[in-house]
C-alpha cells in the first residue's frame, strides 16, 4: 500500500502539473472575477489570532441572525409539497454554493479497469479500481480512482467510500493529536469493504488545474453557475457507488460515505444530491460544508470565495464577497444544503474548538443540523429537541439526522465508532447493534448544556424552529 501511495502521488503530481506553468490559481480566479463582473473581493478571515483580520473565536461577539426558511410557508409542507420545495432549494444551492453539473456530463462514459493491489490487512484482498472518464467525442479525461479492500470471503458486504488524501510523494496528511487508528482495519473488523477513494485524481484540489479535471472536460471556461470540485468529487463518488453495487461482494443498498475537513464538505454534497448512499459521516466540514455561514465564527464566506478555495464551488460564490453583498443576502445557508439529504441518514461530527477545531465552528455546525431537522420531521422521523450535547456524549447520535462532537481537535477518527453505530442503526440489520469494543470510542456521562449556557446567536436559531 505504501508503494502504491507513492506511485499515486507521483501520478497526481504529473497529472496536475500539466500546464501548471501556464496559469496559477490566482490567474484563474482573476479571470473568473473579470468575466462575471465580480471585481475586487473582500479578504477572508485569518487563522492567526494576532492578525488584524483574525477570525472571531469569541461567542460573545456573535450577532443574532435569521436564517432563510426551509419551507415556502410557515406551515410545514406535506411530503409531496416538500418534493416541490426541495427542487427549488436544489437550484438555489447549486447557483449559490456548489454549482450545476453541465448537461454534457450525463453523456460521459466511465470504463473501469480493476487490478489486484497490495494490502497489509491479514485475510483481506484488495483491488485498484480505475474508472477512465470518456467524453461523447471520445476525448479521454481524468480517472475515478480507488483502492477497494474486501473482507475475507466477502459476499454482500456493506462498503464505506472513504474520501482519501493524496499529497505529493504519496504522503497522508497529519492533522495532529494522537496517532489515528488504521481506518481500513476498523472497516474490515466491522465487516465492511473499505474503499479509499482519491477525488484529487478526478479533479485536482486547486484552481490552477481546474481545466485538466472533469470540470474542464465538461466545459471550459466555467459558466457562472457551473460546478466546482466538491460537486465534481461527488459525481465521481456516485459513479463509484454504482460500480460497487454491481459487484456481488458488495451490498448495493449499504454503500456509505466518510470524509474529513474539505472532504467532509465533499461528502455532505455527495450525500445531499445522491440519496442512494446509505449513510454519510461529515467530519469537521466547517465553512462551505455544515457550518452556518451567517454566523461569524472561524472561517468566513470570503475565505471560500478566495483564490485558495473558489475552485470548490460555483464561481457565483464570489457574488457575496464584494461590495455590500454579504452572507446576509444569501438565499440559503448550510441548513439548506443539509436538508437536501432528508429523510436519509446523515451524521455530522466535529472536534472541540479548544483543541484546534475552532476554525470549522462546531457550534455553527450543530446549529445548522438543528435548523435542518424540520425537513426530517416531515417524514415522521424523530428529531432531537434538547440542547447542544457536551463533547464526548452521544445524546444526538441515535437520530437519523445525527450529531456527535468528540473531545479531540481537527481529526476524524474519534467519531468513527459513532458513525458505524449510526449506519448499523439506520442502514444495517439489527444484529449490527451488538456491542462492539472500539479503541477510538470513550463516552462521558450524558449531560446537555443548560439553556442559559447557549450563546445568543444559537438561542435565536432555536427560538425560530
Amino acid at each position: 500500500m505504501g508503494r502504491w501511495l507513492a506511485a499515486a502521488g507521483a501520478a497526481l503530481a504529473l497529472f496536475t502539473g500539466i500546464h501548471a506553468s501556464a496559469q496559477t490559481a490566482e490567474d484563474v480566479h482573476a479571470a473568473e472575477r473579470a468575466r462575471f463582473g465580480f471585481g475586487q473581493l473582500r479578504r477572508g478571515a485569518d487563522g492567526d489570532p494576532n492578525s488584524p483580520r483574525a477570525a472571531n473565536s469569541d461567542e460573545s461577539r456573535i450577532v443574532p441572525f435569521a436564517l432563510p426558511p426551509l419551507f415556502a410557508s410557515s406551515t410545514p409542507p406535506s411530503r409531496e409539497e416538500w418534493a416541490e420545495r426541495r427542487t427549488e432549494l436544489v437550484r438555489l444551492v447549486e447557483d449559490n454554493w456548489v454549482g450545476r453539473i453541465p448537461e454534457i456530463v450525463a453523456q460521459f462514459r466511465v470504463v473501469w479497469n480493476k487490478q489486484p493491489a497490495e494490502t497489509a490487512q491479514r485475510g483481506a484482498s484488495a483491488e485498484q479500481w480505475i474508472g477512465q472518464v470518456i467524453a461523447p467525442d471520445g476525448h479521454m479525461g481524468p480517472t475515478i480512482d480507488a483502492i477497494v479492500t474486501f473482507p475475507r470471503d466477502a459476499e454482500g458486504a456493506p462498503a464505506l467510500i472513504d474520501y482519501t488524501y493524496i499529497w505529493p510523494g504519496g504522503r497522508t496528511p497529519n492533522f495532529g493529536g494522537p496517532p489515528p487508528p488504521d481506518g481500513v482495519a476498523l472497516a474490515l473488523r466491522r465487516g465492511f469493504a473499505h474503499v479509499a477513494y482519491r477525488p484529487q485524481m478526478l479533479q485536482a484540489d486547486t484552481g490552477a488545474q481546474m481545466q485538466q479535471g472533469v470540470i474542464g472536460l465538461a466545459r471550459w471556461p466555467r459558466g457562472q453557475y457551473d460546478w466546482g470540485a466538491l460537486r465534481a468529487w461527488a459525481w465521481g463518488a456516485s459513479r463509484l457507488r454504482e460500480e460497487l453495487a454491481r459487484d456481488p461482494r458488495i451490498n448495493g443498498e449499504r454503500i456509505s460515505l466518510q470524509g474529513h475537513s474539505r472532504f467532509g464538505k465533499g461528502v455532505l454534497v455527495a450525500a445531499a444530491f445522491d440519496h442512494a448512499f446509505a449513510d454519510a459521516n461529515v467530519s469537521s466540514s466547517g465553512a462551505g460544508g455544515a457550518k452556518l455561514m451567517r454566523r461569524d465564527f472561524g472561517e468566513r464566506w470570503e475565505n471560500m470565495a478566495s483564490s485558495g478555495a473558489f475552485h470548490w464551488y460555483t464561481p457565483n460564490v464570489m457574488a457575496y464577497a464584494r461590495g455590500d453583498q454579504t452572507t446576509a443576502n444569501l438565499p440559503i445557508d448550510a441548513h439548506t444544503l443539509i436538508a437536501l439529504r432528508a429523510p436519509r441518514p446523515l451524521l455530522v461530527t466535529s472536534g472541540v474548538a479548544e483543541k484546534g477545531d475552532a476554525w470549522v465552528d462546531p457550534t455553527g455546525m450543530w446549529q445548522a443540523v438543528r435548523a435542518a431537522q424540520p425537513a426530517w420531521a416531515i417524514f415522521g422521523v424523530t428529531v432531537p429537541t434538547d440542547r447542544m450535547p457536551e463533547p464526548g456524549t452521544d445524546t444526538d447520535t441515535p437520530y437519523r439526522l445525527g450529531w456527535y462532537q468528540h473531545t479531540e481537535g481537527h481529526v476524524p477518527w474519534p467519531g468513527y465508532a459513532e458513525f458505524y453505530e449510526h449506519e448499523a442503526r439506520f442502514a444495517g440489520p439489527r444484529t449490527g447493534l451488538l456491542p462492539f469494543k472500539d479503541p477510538v470510542k470513550a463516552h462521558r456521562p450524558r449531560r446537555g448544556l443548560a439553556q442559559g449556557d447557549l450563546p445568543a446567536g444559537l438561542r435565536s436559531v432555536q427560538a425560530a424552529l
